[in-house]
């Protein structure tokens, strides 16, 4: 009998595998860094040392206009990305014509599409100290952020990804 219990325990034991799927901290560097694109987008993105979240918003959605209710944008594979890489990676990276090969991308999550699944944009003026408008701040939130990377998931209800600013 001690037999049997022993073999059933190790089966049991054996069984349980919760793979090597490590959740995403969502910790990254409060700046936001941007690129623009040809004049028509602006990429932008957070890091931390080998993760990047990477957003590509149209220069309308990004306008220099006060907003009095958040502009909404639906996520989508080709506006959302979140990936990891083997090694750190520098704001130059997302910058470049051609992105270099090195770091090596390790991971690669892509936005999805939901009628709920939306980029808020909020836009106020900017002053500096001497009461001088400088520019527009953007602040950008995510709701129900979902992220797909062949059949796993990520979903995160509200996710702040920042302000930047944009000048006049």
């Amino acid at each position: 009998m001690k037999k049997y219990i022993a073999i059933i325990c190790c089966l049991f034991l054996l069984s349980c595998d919760d793979g090597d799927f490590d959740v995403p901290a969502f910790e990254f560097n409060e700046t936001i860094n941007s690129c623009d694109v040809n004049n028509n987008s602006y990429t932008l993105f957070r890091l931390s040392d080998t993760e990047a979240l990477i957003i590509t918003l149209s220069t309308s959605q990004i306008s220099n206009n006060v907003t009095t209710e958040p502009i909404e944008v639906s996520i989508t594979s080709d506006n959302v990305v979140y990936r990891t890489f083997n090694d750190a990676i520098s704001v130059s990276y997302f910058c470049e014509d051609i992105p270099p090969v090195e770091p090596t991308i390790l991971s690669n999550w892509t936005g999805v599409e939901g009628a709920n699944n939306k980029i808020l944009i909020e836009t106020i003026e900017e002053y500096d100290d001497m009461n001088v408008q400088i520019g527009y701040r953007h602040t950008i939130t995510f709701q129900n952020l979902t992220l797909e990377n062949g059949d796993e998931t990520l979903t995160y209800t509200e996710t702040d990804f920042g302000s930047f600013i944009t000048s006049i």
